[in-house]
């Protein structure tokens, strides 16, 4: 959590003395821009009235432009030259350094093309000078030169002060920002490190542990998260225990009633064959009890490791003709108990389902309302659909199912009728499987049930499952 911490300081940090340096720069840079070109202006400025002045020389002589000099009261960080057209120095204010000198320059020579010219130049110290070039116009023509330089010491001065001043602005702002990110990192990173230690002595009671919400916010978010977490995994768990406690007895009563007869089988060696053929006859029926319940929980198994419909089959398929196949597998059990299974198909209705997990629902649902029918009672499967949806309806004349069990009936290893269930060969896991199944294509069950009166299973079914 300190990382957290000092990663929101430094980035704070960061953020700030980057834009501060960033702004600094630019408005320096402007600055400076703005005041060369101001003495750029300046420069040109006084250029052009030395050329004025000069002009109006009929005859120009050292005596002269000494006095011109004078009037114009050059500073020591200024020089005056005046050159010919042939770019030659005819006279230089710094002793006459420069005199008869060629001075070629770009700024000179555009200077006797006849435009004004200033440029920006480095010195033999590496200093900054502006200097400016002006024709002499004599009768319209031009009659020579007038080159006129300032040193720019004092803005490179002036600037350096300036970024002197910035950097202990930016030193100062970052302390300062540096202090307060901290503060700052540490009011937010507070809740967050009363999580992670509410989150470890979670951890230490073994998830068992609901986090009090204390503050809102994200991390709010992530408590109440936290704790529907916390619930469902507790939840998850119960139903787990459940279901591997309900498993280990089933499969441990079959196993238990072969064991028995294995047993009684070897502590008779001398029993009659009819006694031997009834043994055997109940260890056949005990297996096959015990197959279906293996043969349920592998396809709960499949249907679970399938729930987000990947690696499913998705077809269209004629369901009126699947309820008939159905129906016509079943109707040999519902003969044999004397139970009236009536159905009548209606016009083809399709849709796009899974058939396999589609038979398995209604076919889990039509078994179970066929064995909990008494004797000359009835079971009607009826098909059919509105604008959405496949409505698939089972009803039976059976034991029916009460009010508080009605929502548990879908739960694995739930019967109403234990007793029922076992003489029946039920196993309990029936309708869990037919619900998944009808979820898996987005559908759902309903139930409508009354005891003693009888139940209704009706299967609804997306008509274009995507």
């Amino acid at each position: 959590m300190q990382s957290i911490r000092w990663k929101l300081v430094l980035t704070y940090f960061i953020i700030i003395v980057l834009t501060l340096a960033t702004v600094g720069i630019y408005i320096i840079n402007s600055i400076q821009q703005h005041i060369l070109s101001q003495k750029e202006m300046g420069t040109l400025t006084q250029a052009n009235v030395l050329s004025g002045y000069i002009s109006r020389y009929q005859e120009l002589s050292d005596d002269s432009i000494r006095l011109i000099m004078e009037q114009q009261q050059l500073t020591n960080n200024s020089r005056m030259l005046m050159l010919n057209t042939e770019a030659c120095v005819t006279f230089d204010s710094n002793n006459g350094v420069m005199q008869d000198k060629y001075m070629p320059t770009d700024v000179i020579l555009d200077a006797i093309g006849g435009k004004n010219s200033v440029r920006q130049i480095t010195g033999q110290d590496g200093g900054l000078i502006i200097c400016a070039a002006v024709p002499i116009l004599k009768d319209k023509a031009v009659a020579g030169v007038v080159y006129y330089q300032v040193a720019a010491d004092d803005v490179t001065d002036f600037m350096n002060n300036i970024y002197a001043t910035l950097i202990m602005i930016i030193v100062i702002i970052s302390i300062l920002i540096g202090i307060v990110s901290f503060i700052m990192s540490g009011i937010i990173t507070e809740p967050i490190r009363s999580l992670t230690r509410k989150l470890s002595d979670a951890a230490e009671n073994n998830g068992d542990y609901i986090i009090e919400k204390t503050t809102g916010g994200e991390v709010g978010q992530l408590i109440d998260s936290f704790n529907k977490m916390t619930m469902q995994i507790k939840e998850q768990e119960g139903k787990r225990q459940e279901f591997v406690s309900n498993a280990s007895h089933e499969l441990k009563t079959p196993l238990s009633s072969i064991k028995l007869i294995s047993d009684s089988l070897l502590n008779a060696p001398d029993a009659p064959r009819e006694m031997v053929d009834e043994f055997l006859t109940d260890m056949n029926v005990q297996v096959d009890r015990l197959t279906r319940i293996i043969d349920k929980l592998l396809t709960l198994t499949k249907m679970d490791n399938a729930a987000n419909v990947s690696g499913m089959e998705f077809s269209v398929q004629d369901i009126t003709e699947l309820c008939s196949n159905i129906a016509k597998a079943l109707r040999p059990l519902a003969e044999q108990k004397h139970i009236e299974l009536c159905y009548e198909a209606p016009a083809p209705i399709y849709s796009k389902i899974e058939r396999d997990r589609i038979w398995e629902a209604i076919y889990n649902i039509l078994d179970n309302s066929i064995k909990y029918t008494k004797e000359d009672g009835k079971v009607t499967l009826d098909i059919s659909k509105d604008e959405n949806n496949v409505i698939i309806e089972i009803s039976d004349t059976g034991i029916g199912i009460a009010p508080d069990e009605k929502y548990k009936i879908f739960d694995r290893f739930y019967r109403v009728d234990k007793a029922r269930a076992r003489e029946t060969g039920g196993t309990g896991l029936g309708l869990s499987i037919a619900l998944t199944a009808v979820e898996l294509h987005g559908g759902n069950i309903q139930v409508e049930s009354e005891e003693g009166v009888g139940s209704t299973f009706r299967i609804i079914i997306p008509i274009t499952f995507k």
